[in-house]
């Protein structure tokens, strides 16, 4: 082979390798979302490895045709990056204990999957960085582009500092709902509950006045066969929409907050429900989901991720509002929200990549934004349902008290009867549940 020919073959293949191989040719990758532009160095993290760490096995073709998937963005990363990223499936019920050995031990853990029960512990105990150290919240075009979910960074916002962050195109977005069958409702000549919160009507007292009405003996055999309303979620929504948490934090310290008087009207309201208007069977606990979808029940609060299963088994006469105010509420809705983000460990050798792996992933670009978008609003119903559940999103609550143990425990002990009485019997313990995991500030 001649020089020249020899000349022409290394041209070629050294062409091939600039072009294909990014990094080699190309020192910096840019990536631009809305107004914001991602620059990433195709040398700096060449041959490292960072592992994530969640709770389902990753997903390798995306529902939505034209969204990339999880695994197919993980691959271009590597591609750009010349990293590895290591997905380390854990269960949910093990992933805590095993996240928790990972990171002490200083190493195996880079980015993780958290949720509310690791607020504060895992801050006190220095398990997890603050992101603020490697991401620019106060870049406005940044946040637009992410589209980072505000109630997520408030929650895991400690001592002014941010651990955990989530965006709003993934459908935990969408708060917990009341489901309704809008048939039901009609056949008894009630008002619609969508129309009602539209109107800021919905309010506890009518949701107690229709649900009343709408507990029947619908064959006439002396027997209640049809019930107003069922949910495994009991007190919850009750104090999150009368404007009550049960934990306040006051300086990065977790502070009892259930002695008041709006938190003894929320447990009022739940054992009203039973004793004074009898919505729900007494069995209640017994299936919700289920009942609802064959008609027994005429409401059910419950989670976004049924929403498929709800409609298919309603139709058109399924309905979606936000759980009814109380009365010392002046917020429109408070409903309850998704409590799980992404957070990087202590224990990460190389956290500025994993903060830029977290900004990869978590921002879709402008054409997945549509998609997803549009995906949405046709699994929920609409775009008018679609808007009021993106704006309830807005006013979510995640429990501030899941992260103490053994606190959930000791409200589940709250006598609805008497709640003023029994709250204040139960401090002592609920303020020594606080007390336990204080050690960790000393």
């Amino acid at each position: 082979m001649s020089k020249k020919s020899l000349f022409i073959l290394f041209f070629i293949i050294f062409f091939s390798f600039v072009t294909f191989v990014p990094g080699f040719g190309q020192r910096v990758y840019t990536v631009k979302v809305g107004n914001y532009t991602l620059n990433i160095d195709t040398q700096k993290y060449r041959g490292k490895t960072i592992y994530v760490w969640q709770h389902w096995p990753e997903v390798e073709k995306s529902d939505i045709s034209g969204v990339r998937s999880p695994k197919q963005s993980r691959e271009e990363f590597e591609k750009i990056t010349g990293a590895k990223v290591k997905i380390v499936y854990v269960t949910w019920e093990t992933k805590v204990e095993k996240q928790t050995a990972a990171i002490l031990s200083g190493s195996g853990a880079d980015i993780v999957y958290i949720d509310s029960r690791q607020k504060p512990t895992w801050m006190m105990k220095k398990m997890l960085l603050p992101l603020d150290r490697y991401i620019d919240f106060k870049d406005k075009n940044l946040w637009n582009a992410v589209g980072f979910r505000k109630n997520i960074l408030d929650y895991f916002t400690w001592r002014g500092q941010i651990y955990a962050v989530t965006n709003i195109y993934n459908d935990n977005v969408f708060p917990y709902i009341l489901y309704y069958n809008k048939e039901k409702f009609e056949m008894a000549g009630l008002p619609d509950p969508l129309e009602l919160y539209k109107q800021g009507k919905w309010t506890w007292d009518i949701f107690f006045e229709l649900g009343k009405q709408l507990t029947q003996d619908t064959n006439g055999d002396g027997k209640i066969d049809q019930y107003a309303y069922a949910s495994w979620r009991t007190y919850h929504p009750f104090l999150w929409t009368n404007d009550v948490l049960p934990i306040k934090y006051i300086g990065g310290r977790p502070v009892f907050n259930l002695d008041d008087p709006k938190a003894y009207r929320a447990f009022q309201a739940l054992y009203d429900m039973d004793a004074k208007y009898k919505m729900r069977p007494a069995d209640w606990w017994t299936d919700p989901q289920g009942r609802f979808q064959k008609g027994i029940t005429c409401m059910d609060y419950w989670g976004p991720w049924d929403l498929t299963n709800m409609r298919n088994a309603l139709g058109k006469k399924l309905g979606i509002v936000p759980f009814p105010k109380g009365p010392d509420s002046k917020k429109k809705s408070a409903d309850e929200g998704d409590d799980s983000a992404w957070a990087i460990a202590s224990s990460s050798k190389d956290p500025e990549l994993a903060a830029l792996y977290l900004i990869w992933m978590l921002m879709p670009t402008d054409k997945e934004k549509e998609l997803i978008v549009k995906d949405q609003i046709e699994r929920v119903g609409g775009k008018e349902i679609y808007d009021l559940l993106i704006d309830a999103s807005t006013r979510t609550v995640i429990n501030p008290a899941a992260g103490i143990p053994g606190f959930n425990e000791l409200m589940d002990q709250i006598d609805p009867a008497n709640p003023a009485k029994s709250i204040k019997s139960l401090k002592p313990k609920f303020e020594a549940a606080i007390n336990a995991i204080l050690e960790g500030l000393k």
